[in-house]
C-alpha cells in the first residue's frame, strides 16, 4: 500500500509539473482561433537545453504564429491587387510572402509586451516545446495604430507642401508630395494585416482620397507658371514675393534654374524716408523699379511700381518699414501680374 500511495503521489507531481498548454487540445479551448494567434513548436534537445536553447524554441513558436498571420493574407484575394509589386507569377507571391513576414516579425517585437510565450523541457521524452499566443484584438489595435500614424503623416506633410506650394516653391512641394506617396504605400499592407485579424477598415478609402489631393496639387503645380527671382534691397520682398503673386492669382513657382522659367523677374527695392509725427506716429515710405523678361520671346519689360507706404505707432520705425515693403510687395505682385496676363 505504500508503494502505491508513494507512486500515485510521484505520477500527480509530475503532471503537475508538465504545463497544460503543451496538449494541443487544452490550447484549442483556452485560446480559440477566434480570438487568438497562436504558434507551436517543438524540438528534441540534446541533454538539458541552454537559456539559448528556450530562447530559440519560443522564437520558433513566434514564427510559427507570424506563419498563421500569413496565411490568412495569402488567402485574400485583395492581397495582390494591394501589393506594389510589379513582379509576376511565383516571383510576386514569394515577394509577396516575404515582405508579409518581415512586417508581421517587427509587429511581433513591437507587441512583444502583449505577447505570451512559454517554453518547457520535458526531460522524460527530451523534448522542448514553446508557445506564443497574442489576442487577435491586440494586434487590430496595433495596426490600426500604425495605419493612422501614416495618416498623421500623411495629412501634416501635404499640410507643409501646401504651404510651399502657396510660397511658390515648386520643388519643395513636388518632393513633400513624393515623401508622401512613398508612406502611404505601406498602408495596404498594415490594411491587410488588420483585414487578417479581423477588423473591418476604411483605409483604402482614406488613402485614394490623400492621393487624390496630392494629384489635384500636383497637376496644379505642374501646370504652374516658372519664375526665376533676382532680388536686391529687401529680405522681406525676397521672401513674401511669390506668396504675394499666388495670393494675387498668379499660379507661379520658384524654378531653381533660370533656364527653366517661363520668366525672369529682376527687382530692386529699397526704404525711400520715414518721418515722425505727432503722437508717436511713424510714416516710411519705399519704392522699387521692376523688370519681366519673358523666355520664349525674349522681351524684356520695365515695370512702374507706385511707392508704398507703412505706417506704425510708439516711435516703431522698423514696424512701420516692414507695413511699408509689405504695401510694395502688393505693388509689385499686381504690376507683374497685369503685365503676365497681357
Amino acid at each position: 500500500m505504500p508503494f502505491l500511495i508513494l507512486s500515485l503521489v510521484i505520477f500527480l507531481h509530475a503532471q503537475e509539473l508538465t504545463p497544460m498548454w503543451v496538449q494541443d487540445s487544452w490550447r484549442s479551448v483556452h485560446y480559440p482561433s477566434t480570438e487568438w494567434y497562436t504558434g507551436f513548436a517543438r524540438d528534441k534537445a540534446k541533454g538539458n537545453p541552454s537559456k539559448e536553447k528556450f530562447k530559440d524554441i519560443e522564437k520558433t513558436a513566434q514564427n510559427s504564429l507570424s506563419e498563421s498571420i500569413v496565411v490568412n493574407i495569402r488567402g485574400a484575394s485583395s492581397v495582390e491587387n494591394a501589393s506594389s509589386q510589379k513582379q509576376s507569377g511565383k516571383n510576386q507571391n514569394e515577394m509577396i510572402n516575404k515582405n508579409y513576414k518581415q512586417i508581421i516579425t517587427s509587429t511581433s517585437d513591437a507587441v512583444l509586451t502583449k505577447m505570451e510565450t512559454r517554453s518547457y523541457f520535458d526531460k522524460a521524452s527530451g523534448y522542448i516545446y514553446g508557445f506564443a499566443a497574442v489576442k487577435k484584438k491586440d494586434l487590430s489595435e496595433f495596426y490600426s495604430a500604425r495605419i493612422n500614424g501614416l495618416f498623421s503623416f500623411a495629412e501634416s506633410e501635404f499640410s507643409l507642401a501646401s504651404q510651399l506650394a502657396e510660397a511658390g516653391k515648386k520643388k519643395n512641394a513636388l518632393d513633400k508630395m513624393k515623401v508622401i506617396e512613398d508612406s502611404l504605400l505601406k498602408v495596404s499592407y498594415w490594411e491587410n494585416l488588420l483585414q487578417a485579424v479581423g477588423s473591418s477598415t476604411t483605409a483604402h478609402k482614406r488613402s485614394a482620397e490623400i492621393l487624390q489631393k496630392i494629384n489635384t496639387a500636383k497637376i496644379a503645380l505642374e501646370n504652374s507658371t516658372g519664375i526665376y527671382l533676382y532680388m536686391s534691397g529687401s529680405e522681406y520682398v525676397a521672401e513674401e514675393l511669390p506668396a504675394m503673386m499666388q495670393e494675387k492669382g498668379c499660379n507661379c513657382s520658384i524654378s531653381e534654374k533660370e533656364t527653366e522659367a517661363d520668366y525672369t523677374i529682376t527687382v530692386k527695392a529699397k526704404l525711400s524716408r520715414c518721418n515722425k509725427a505727432d503722437f508717436g506716429q511713424v510714416y516710411c515710405w519705399t519704392n522699387a523699379s521692376a523688370s519681366l523678361l519673358n523666355s520664349k520671346t525674349k522681351k524684356n519689360i520695365s515695370l512702374k511700381i507706385p511707392e508704398a507706404k507703412g505706417s506704425w505707432t510708439e516711435g516703431n520705425t522698423e514696424k512701420a518699414t516692414e507695413e511699408s515693403f509689405k504695401n510694395l510687395t502688393e505693388n509689385i505682385a499686381q504690376q507683374l501680374i497685369k503685365e503676365m496676363e497681357k
